[in-house]
C-alpha cells in the first residue's frame, strides 16, 4: 500500500527527519510513527500498565507525536 501525504505534511516530516537523528527522510520517519502507533494499538496499551519499557517506548512515540502536532499535552 501506497500513502500519500498532503505536502504540508510530508514537509513537516522531512523538516523533522532532518532534525532528529536516525531518519534517512520524512519517508522514514512517517513510516516509523505509524508502526509504532500500530504496535501500541495491538498490544492494547492505553498508556496504562505494561513494563516500563512499554511505558518509555510509549512516551518516546507521544513524544514524536506531538512534535508533528498531532498531539497536545
Amino acid at each position: 500500500m501506497t500513502l500519500q501525504l498532503p505536502t504540508e505534511i510530508r514537509d513537516r516530516y522531512d523538516n523533522l527527519a532532518t532534525d532528529l537523528d536516525g531518519f534517512e527522510d520524512g519517508e522514514a520517519l512517517a513510516r516509523y510513527v505509524l508502526e509504532e502507533t500500530a504496535k501500541q494499538l495491538e498490544r492494547g496499551d492505553g498508556g496504562s500498565g505494561g513494563t516500563s519499557t512499554d511505558r518509555a517506548e510509549d512516551d518516546v512515540v507521544e513524544d514524536r507525536l506531538e512534535q508533528l502536532g498531532y498531539l497536545e499535552k
